[in-house]
């Protein structure tokens, strides 16, 4: 398949068959990790397709998957060659604490949809059927890189034993949107409705993202590349991204195709969750002298040819494991209570 045909595939996937009345994103909020929130579900959760689960009584799981960003950047230009640019690293979770922090949450989601009155299919009942296999040996294992969109790149993690597969979502920064496979990745739905009939049960996905910095840049709006100067900054936020993370369920009355992937019944966070937490301990000035060096050396020789300034920083954004480990648990716990909540009402 040429670039530009798998390009229109992904775009046509990206759009839901009908045109949704999507919602205006919320301002940040201020999530405490070990609250109840359930109560919150209505404002934080929501549905694009109310009454597509009436009479759900059994799911099955192949989807399930937390995105934990670990570096991330964005860029200003303006005419006249000036430019800005703002990158940030997290510094002190490990790759085992985000698998750990994966697998309990997966086993309580299992919990608390059993809980709220749902069967819920077994990983291992799931491999009796050909396609739960199909999707699962397609996948990518748990802890891959992925060198996403924006600039935005991430850890990705499934739960033990199981594997994780790319769908697009409203917010193409915080899908691992630079991996997709093009025809590949379109040719999901089909499998995930062949794995709906097998199993008699409907298709449920879970996903998360879990960030630590907030980017800011002057390029963004529709006037960014007119402004007369190139700004970017950062700070460090430790939060759960709106959008992308969600809780999706395939029924017989929303059932995505190679189309329209996201026809699919969605329930997700609409307003970025900034989690309350001691974890961040500083930021860092992460700029060799290297880099400082060149930078100058380049802004003079820039000047004079009549070019424009460029300024580049660095930042290692330094957290406490244990903390941070604590507290992005509990926040995701009560992201994924919010989701069950209104997923109960729904049946």
């Amino acid at each position: 398949m040429s670039g530009a045909l798998a390009a229109s595939v992904l775009l046509l996937s990206a759009a839901p068959a009908q045109a949704e009345k999507y919602p205006k994103l919320g301002k940040d909020v201020v999530f405490t990790p070990q609250a109840d929130h359930s109560a919150d579900a209505g404002a934080l959760i929501w549905v694009n397709r109310p009454g597509a689960a009436k009479g759900i009584s059994k799911v099955i799981i192949p989807f399930f998957q937390v995105q934990f960003v670990i570096d991330s950047d964005t860029s200003a230009n303006i005419s006249g060659g000036a430019s800005s640019k703002t990158m940030v690293k997290l510094v002190g979770p490990t790759p085992e604490q985000m698998q750990a922090i994966t697998d309990r949450l997966y086993a309580r989601f299992i919990a608390g949809l059993g809980t709220a009155g749902l069967r819920v299919v077994s990983p291992d009942a799931a491999r009796a059927f050909p396609n739960f296999v199909k999707l699962q040996d397609g996948g990518k294992p748990s802890g891959t890189k992925v060198d996403g969109h924006q600039g935005v790149n991430s850890l990705f993690f499934a739960p033990k034993g199981m594997t994780y597969y790319y769908l697009p979502t409203q917010d193409i920064a915080y899908t691992g949107a630079g991996s997709f496979g093009g025809f590949q990745t379109a040719m999901l739905p089909p499998k995930e409705q062949a794995l709906m009939t097998e199993s008699g049960a409907a298709v449920l996905g879970f996903r998360a993202v879990v960030d630590f910095a907030s980017l800011k840049s002057s390029d963004k709006g529709f006037l960014g590349h007119f402004r007369s100067s190139a700004k970017t900054s950062a700070s460090a936020a430790i939060a759960i991204r709106p959008i992308a993370t969600q809780m999706w369920l395939m029924t017989p009355s929303a059932k995505p195709g190679i189309t329209d992937m996201l026809n699919r019944m969605r329930f997700e966070v609409q307003a970025p969750l900034m989690i309350d937490t001691d974890a961040i301990l500083s930021m860092d000035d992460a700029r060799t002298r290297g880099d400082k060096r060149g930078e100058a050396l380049g802004n003079a020789a820039s000047l004079l040819f009549g070019g424009g300034m460029s300024k580049t920083r660095k930042y290692d954004i330094v957290v406490d494991p244990a903390l941070w480990e604590r507290d992005i648990e509990a926040s995701l716990n009560g992201v994924a209570d919010m989701m069950i909540v209104r997923l109960k009402g729904e049946r």
